[in-house]
């Protein structure tokens, strides 16, 4: 289905950071790191005032880390890094790459681009009502292909189009809300599927983080994964 990905990124070092047309760089954000001191007055006491840890980890992560790494790219000090939101809600920053953060299990993920990506990452062990939910948000054809598997293999492949799907809502910035049903998804089985999306294409790159971790990254131009770092 798709290759694995080292766990052990090298840790940023302070290098320069380029990207070429159709180039994306990978960042896993480490929850040890100390990404509230990134967080501005307003999102700091946002932080502050949350009782979950768990919680508050991964805003500072989200937040924090994402001002921080943006900053990396812009080549300036990260409270001179504006986050704006579109139309329905998808982050971005002004003379920035394109980006996306994906949250699961405590841990937080980050594709950085030079044009518009979506990214999503689920745990392997999340178990759903596969056949029922694919019935009411998946094409005819896509349900079909889920229900006529034996019973060991339908979670598995319902996570496949799931990453597939949220990749392509998540790219499109109209959210899962707007937009689950109108992506389809075509799975390949060398890492690569295609999308489309209100009768555009969209390039989707499948992959495994770990054991426990999949994953899909999706565009809707031709993309090559050039970078992989921890922060």
């Amino acid at each position: 289905m798709s290759e694995w990905v080292s766990e052990t990124w090298p840790l940023y070092g302070g290098e320069k950071l380029t990207l070429a047309p159709g180039e994306v760089h990978f960042w896993r954000l480490l929850p040890e790191s100390d990404f509230v001191q990134f967080l501005p007055p307003h999102e700091r006491s946002r932080h502050d005032r949350m009782t979950h840890a768990e919680n508050q980890s991964g805003y500072a992560m989200s937040q924090g880390g994402l001002r921080r790494i943006a900053s990396l790219y812009l080549e300036r000090d990260w409270r001179g890094v504006d986050v704006l939101r579109r139309e329905r809600g998808k982050p971005y920053i002004i003379e920035a790459p394109e980006f996306n953060l994906s949250h699961t299990v405590g841990q937080v993920y980050a594709a950085f681009s030079s044009h518009a990506v979506g990214l999503d990452i689920e745990s392997v062990d999340r178990r759903v009502n596969a056949p029922d939910l694919a019935q009411k948000y998946f094409s005819p054809i896509e349900a079909a292909h889920i229900a006529a598997q034996p019973e060991n293999r339908i979670n598995a492949l319902f996570l496949r189009y799931w990453v597939c799907k949220e990749a392509t809502v998540k790219l499109s910035g109209d959210g899962i809300y707007h937009g689950l049903r109108d992506a389809e998804i075509s799975l390949g089985t060398d890492g690569w599927s295609e999308g489309f999306y209100r009768g555009r294409k969209v390039r989707i790159r499948e992959f495994r983080l770990s054991a426990q971790l999949m994953g899909a990254l999706a565009a809707w131009d031709t993309f090559s994964v050039k970078g992989f770092f921890r922060i």
